[in-house]
């Protein structure tokens, strides 16, 4: 429906009623001129100059009464979007932390898995963070298939065959993977196996149904019952259900349609009669349906283990044919008459195919995801019609000047009434430029020009020439204004005389007429970025102090708005040093946060993903301590250049240095680049690597973000085990290594009670003496007559070890930091746990070491081999490259050691 446009018979607004302003201004000349202005008629010149400043400000108050999306609306019609706003779908949404979420996030991707059970294991390795995954694939999707697909094995490439089963448990692993969070771990998925029954009873249908077609939509509603498909829908669909817009963006982003929380129903283990009876007689064309059992006459209840799933065969349950004359069967009527041999066997298979029972089937077009963006309409508020062109002629202050045959008195006149105009028009075409530029004030990113408008002109006059070799250094740039203005160049008519030093440009070379040297003059002077109107204009408006008081409210205001403490923030930062001013420092930082904010808010908890990132590089640690010479001098150079350029701070070389990109939150968790990020670490390394030539430090800065982080988690799901089992004075071992699930597994069983006698047929267990200064390892395993001792293979380190007990996530940083005027100042370690209190999830905790170089090197070394092993191996298309085991052994043995001596 169009929008219908009114007058309303009312009071304007005070900053577009001309009349409110004029009388509010005659109120104030007479209350202060104290009674040297008497003549306040309209023929008073001074009445005359107050008529034409309230028509401007009206103006403005008019331009300052668009609506937000018009003002935020560029030249190109768009909206100023990025960093201004973040829309519904981008900071509503985040990476998956629950298991609904994640659920959710395996469905969109993977289109064969139409649901999945994820639920905790505990056990006495670890105290929370694992999971195991159960997938329910969809049964159009032929499992058994066999998929050929290439691996590279010795060097060579080579073709092998997959159930396509196992390929989908596989991306399930992979896609988990890319989203898991810190401290958690996901077994490897296994396939929820189908535990068929049959059912038997009478079933009447309504005259005039196809019985298929009823048999299909009652199985889908049996199944729908017994463990629902996620069904993805769009945006407006939801809306239309009554869903809010936090609910429908409540989890993870999705690519193919927004899933319900109405739909996220867990498994149902178990089945009675009755419930049956409920589902089948609410499908449309069903009219009754009586004595419902299971797979056999009493059997009204039927069961499913954890990695089961119920399914009701109704082909089977229907064929007469597999009845021998019995009474066990599903009949089908409909006025009496039976219908079960007109059931079509091929059809109902070919009708179950189908994404939808048969009455749902619908024309459906494309999903739409989120909410249209606001369009506005663009509106060119910094153009300036100057107040002096208002005048009447008789003033001889507009486009028409003083008359050819002026005396110069009447010159002086006209040029003093403008000069003192002209201080209206600079003010007023300063209000209008802050209401133009409303979306850089309040934009994440810092500002580098206070005049837009100038800075346009002075690039858009240059040759490719110029713009590659500039006349000016830094032209217009300043750091983060806070106040816009413009010039009056062409805005106020015959304004040169009125600039200081207008005659500046007044010369040539060359043999010219008066008139064509006073043109010349005139171009470059407004070409000169530094002539004395711009220059004494740039002093006025752009004082540092005050834009960076100015800024940085701002700033927290944009944080406050986005959920995040602008006081935890400034604690954090407290010290980081970027420009060696602290207030100028806090303005970079929260900028940078800003921009980044997305991101970091999206993937807060998320850890990286250690299938697929990049491999790490040792070759300058293994050699040496130091950089080769010629590379060094190389980067120092590079170093040495810093942040600023022409003593201004290059905001925007930094900001696009700082920038997180998606494929960050692979190689990287969110709270290792928030780190490197607040604590701005890159700044300390540059500083540090100017004066050091140290190869450990280049290392973990561009390799790590200047630290190392360690999933304890992770790290014992790496390594193998040996195991030990006691029950009263008598001890056993399990022969051979095991690896972390087969712990779990192993732990399982005991609890429910196993024998080792059943354990046997598992794995091969020896008796052994025991040795007396191993028993502080034997923990009571719940539930049995049993303890037992798991250390790492070819260690004496337990699980009982206190550096892996808990979920805890290490970080080691060099000494030099510790040791470095700057962090003895700010008190890096206590920074670092406070930002760490804020940051980690509640079940996950840390622990921090500071290392000399000694320590540093093998640690880079250990760390990058178990890195590595852990990614997928590309040789051999394996999960894991095979010194994964070997290389975590290295590595907890050293940490053992790291965390024993500084006890």
């Amino acid at each position: 429906m169009k929008e219908q446009s009114y007058i309303e018979n009312g009071t304007l607004p005070i900053e577009v009623n001309f009349l409110a302003l004029k009388e509010r201004g005659l109120a104030y000349i007479q209350e202060n001129n104290e009674g040297t202005w008497t003549n306040l008629n309209d023929s008073d010149p001074g009445v005359t100059i107050l008529d034409q400043v309230c028509f401007a400000l009206t103006e403005l108050g008019y331009c300052n009464d668009f609506p937000i999306k018009d003002i935020l609306t560029n030249k190109n019609g768009k909206l100023a979007v990025k960093n201004q706003f973040y829309l519904p779908e981008d900071i509503l949404t985040t990476s998956p932390v629950t298991i609904e979420d994640f659920r959710k996030y395996v469905v969109d991707k993977i289109k064969e898995v139409i649901n999945l059970q994820i639920t905790s294991v505990t056990g006495s390795l670890h105290t929370n963070g694992i999971y195991k995954v159960a997938v329910l694939i969809d049964a159009k999707a032929d499992k058994e298939k066999q998929v050929e697909v290439s691996i590279r094995k010795d060097g060579k490439e080579e073709f092998i065959f997959k159930s396509k089963e196992a390929i989908i448990l596989e991306n399930t692993f992979f896609v988990l993977n890319t989203c898991r969070n810190l401290g958690e771990l996901f077994l490897y998925p296994e396939s929820l196996k189908s535990k068929e029954h049959t059912v038997y009873g009478n079933l009447e249908i309504e005259n005039g149904y196809d019985v298929n077609s009823i048999l299909i939509n009652i199985e889908y509603a049996i199944n729908n019952y017994v463990f629902p498909k996620l069904i993805q829908k769009g945006y407006d669909e939801l809306r239309k259900q009554g869903e809010s817009v936090n609910t429908i963006f409540n989890g993870p982003k999705l690519k193919n349609g927004w899933i319900s929380e109405r739909n996220m129903q867990p498994k149902r283990n178990r089945v009675q009669a009755y419930e049956l009876t409920e589902v089948i007689q609410s499908v449309k064309g069903v009219l009754s349906i009586s004595d419902v059992t299971f797979s056999g006459k009493d059997l009204y209840e039927v069961f499913s283990l954890a990695d089961e799933i119920l399914t009701f065969n109704f082909i089977k349950s229907s064929n007469l044919q597999s009845i021998s004359g019995t009474s066990n069967s599903l009949y089908v009527y409909s006025k009496g008459r039976i219908l079960n041999e007109g059931i079509n066997t091929s059809v109902i298979k070919e009708l179950s195919n189908l994404d939808q029972p048969i009455s749902q089937i619908s024309k459906v077009s494309a999903v739409k995801m989120a909410p249209e963006v606001p369009e506005g309409t663009y509106r060119d508020i910094s153009s300036y019609f100057s107040i002096q062109n208002t005048f009447p002629d008789v003033y001889a202050v507009g486009s028409e000047g003083v008359s050819a045959n002026a005396t110069a008195f009447q010159i002086a006149q006209s040029r003093q009434l403008k000069g003192y105009l002209t201080l209206f028009d600079q003010m007023l075409t300063n209000q209008f430029m802050q209401l133009a530029n409303l979306e850089r004030l309040f934009s994440f990113e810092n500002s580098v020009t206070g005049d837009p408008t100038d800075t346009e002109h002075f690039y858009s006059v240059q040759t490719a020439y110029e713009k590659l070799h500039p006349k000016y250094p830094s032209p217009y740039i300043c750091f983060s204004p806070t106040y816009y203005y413009q010039s009056l160049y062409k805005e106020v008519p015959h304004i040169r005389p009125l600039l200081r030093n207008f005659k500046k440009h007044q010369f040539s070379y060359e043999m010219q007429t008066p008139e064509q040297e006073i043109m010349q003059g005139w171009t470059q002077y407004q070409n000169d970025p530094y002539n004395s109107y711009m220059w004494g204009l740039m002093s006025f408006m752009e004082n540092e102090e005050v834009n960076l008081d100015r800024r940085n409210t701002m700033l927290d205001h944009l944080l406050a708005r986005h959920g995040e403490s602008p006081m935890i923030i400034d604690t954090i930062v407290e010290g980081t040093v970027y420009s060696g001013n602290s207030q100028k420092d806090r303005v970079i930082i929260k900028s940078l946060y800003l921009q980044n904010l997305g991101m970091l808010s999206y993937y807060r908890t998320k850890a990286y993903n250690f299938i697929g990132a990049n491999r790490l590089r040792v070759k300058y640690v293994t050699a040496s301590a130091e950089l080769p010479e010629k590379f060094y001098q190389k980067l120092r150079e590079k170093l040495v250049q810093g942040n600023q350029k022409n003593f201004i701070f290059d905001t925007l070389k930094v900001n696009k240095e700082q920038q997180i990109e998606n494929i960050d939150f692979t190689n990287y968790s969110a709270v290792e680049l928030k780190l490197n990020l607040l604590f701005a670490l890159n700044v300390y390394y540059r500083d540090y690597l100017i004066q050091y030539n140290n190869s450990y430090a280049y290392w973990l800065i561009t390799q790590r973000k200047g630290f190392l982080c360690i999933e304890t988690n992770l790290l014992k799901e790496s390594a193998d085990y040996e195991i030990s089992i006691t029950e009263g004075e008598s001890y056993w071992k399990i022969d051979k290594k095991v690896s972390y699930n087969e712990v779990v597994q192993i732990e399982n069983l005991l609890k429910n009670q196993t024998t080792l006698h059943l354990l046997q047929t598992y794995y091969s267990i020896t008796k052994v003496a025991q040795e007396k200064e191993n028993n502080d390892c034997f923990k009571t395993l719940e539930n049995s007559s049993y303890t037992w001792c798991v250390n790492v293979s070819e260690t004496e380190i337990s699980h009982a070890n206190s550096l892996f007990v808990n979920n805890t996530l290490i970080f080691i940083f060099p000494d030099f930091f510790q040791n470095s005027n700057e962090f003895k100042i700010i008190n890096f370690k206590n920074r670092l746990h406070y930002f760490l209190e804020n940051e980690l999830p509640v079940q996950v905790a840390s622990k921090s070491f500071f290392v000399v170089e000694e320590v540093l090197k093998e640690l880079i070394i250990a760390y990058s081999e178990w890195y590595n092993s852990l990614r997928f191996h590309q040789k051999n298309g394996t999960l894991h490259g095979p010194e994964l085991a070997s290389s975590a052994r290295h590595l907890i043995a050293l940490l053992v050691q790291l965390n024993q001596l500084q006890k």
